[in-house]
């Protein structure tokens, strides 16, 4: 029993030194006939802190891209990265882009440079700072071999860390300082929830000049309204109502917008969420026909769960007959394994496939315990494990066609 317990407790330690790292994507994409790779890679220096990604295309026109990122002592912060292009004529890489950052206290400062000629020229830089109440953003541009002051936005906070005042700045070059060109005051009721924001525009003095207004109506009822100042006094432009009716589980939002030659509001869109235990199962969009006084369907989209809560069928049908669907299949570990797309026939009103997706996972492991340092994986599968594969095909009517393949390949220390 010891002996067991024993190997129990080395085989766990093993395990979680254990660090998987995502090494590659390969990719092949089969057209005409023929079949063209690419290939995603990184790989980290360890020791000197150092990344590369680097992407080929392989084919009758080769391309590739290369970025190499310096991290700090820690490998945390970014310390640059620099962009090469493959130049197939001389088989040499070509300076792209490049970005230097450095940090100050709560400031960060980020260069950036584009390349001439093979050689860095200055390109923008930007500058931000935090403090406990405020958010300071400038840019600057790279002119007369200088970095130059453009445009700041400075944001004050309140105790809870919420915007209350945002101001736009141009550098004036004639004056040699800040103007100050538009700024935005936020008010927030004694629970926290922002009540109104007002925008102030400058001609000769600052004025007011839009505001929208948050509030809960007499029937309960949650109301964004959006004015304008004109003429000297405030006119509601558009209106948005929004009603939780909680016996139906539905959620109705009203637009209404100003008729200019009745100065009244009028309806103009009708949007409707139905909710089944809390999972969206429905939504419709309504615009109103001004001739025929009444409410048009634009889209409808319904939505089915399966008993894990995954989405399992999203479809959406328009007001041409037209329509879209997607099918979602799980595997039992609820990993998404396939993607139906399928087209609504607006004749004989039946669905037909059209592309499909197909996920191979390795159910051993578990996808937040692999380390994709540079994110080359953008795939965002719905998935609990590690992905291994993605197939891509295409229906033309009697079978289905692979056009892209792509592997995932690993490195386990």
């Amino acid at each position: 029993m010891i002996k067991k317990i024993i190997f129990y407790l080395v085989f766990s330690v093993i395990s979680l030194a254990q660090q998987i790292e995502l090494k590659s994507i390969e990719k092949t994409i089969i057209a005409n006939g023929q079949n063209y790779t690419t290939t995603l890679s990184q790989s980290y220096d360890e020791k000197n802190k150092k990344l590369e990604v680097l992407y080929i295309e392989k084919g009758d026109y080769p391309f590739g891209t290369k970025e190499i990122i310096q991290f700090d002592t820690e490998g945390k912060k970014e310390l640059s990265k620099e962009k090469f292009k493959y130049n197939i004529s001389t088989g040499n890489w070509n300076k792209d882009y490049k970005s230097v950052t450095t940090y100050e206290k709560n400031k960060k400062i980020e260069e950036t440079y584009m390349a001439e000629e093979n050689r860095w020229t200055g390109y923008m830089k930007y500058e931000s700072e935090n403090t406990d109440n405020s958010e300071t953003f400038i840019i600057y541009n790279f002119k007369n071999k200088k970095w130059n002051p453009s445009s700041k936005t400075y944001t004050l906070l309140n105790e809870n860390k919420k915007n209350n005042i945002i101001e736009t700045y141009n550098w004036d070059i004639n004056k040699q300082k800040w103007g100050l060109e538009s700024k935005s005051v936020y008010t927030y009721n004694q629970e926290g929830k922002l009540e109104e924001t007002v925008d102030y525009k400058k001609e000769n003095n600052w004025i007011a000049n839009q505001k929208l207004k948050y509030y809960t109506d007499d029937k309960g009822n949650q109301v964004c309204s959006n004015l304008f100042f004109q003429n000297g006094k405030w006119i509601e432009q558009d209106k948005t109502i929004s009603e939780i009716d909680k016996v139906n589980n539905k959620k109705v939002a009203i637009t209404q917008q100003l008729n200019k030659e009745t100065k009244q509001l009028e309806n103009t869109r009708r949007f409707i969420q139905t909710y089944k235990k809390d999972m969206l199962e429905q939504e419709i969009e309504y615009f109103w026909d001004k001739d025929k006084k009444e409410w048009y369907k634009k889209y409808e989209q319904n939505l089915s769960y399966d008993e894990n809560k995954n989405l399992i069928r999203k479809q959406a049908i328009y007001d041409d007959d037209s329509g879209v669907q997607f099918t979602y299949k799980f595997d039992k570990n609820g990993n998404n394994i396939e993607i139906l797309l399928e087209h609504l026939n607006s004749q004989t009103k039946l669905w037909g496939a059209h592309e499909k997706i197909e996920y191979l996972y390795d159910l051993s492991i578990m996808k937040d315990k692999v380390l994709d340092r540079a994110n080359i994986n953008d795939e965002n599968e719905i998935s609990v494990n590690l992905i291994l594969e993605k197939k891509y095909y295409i229906y033309d009517g009697k079978e289905w066609i692979l056009k892209e393949k792509s592997r995932y390949l690993y490195d386990k220390k």
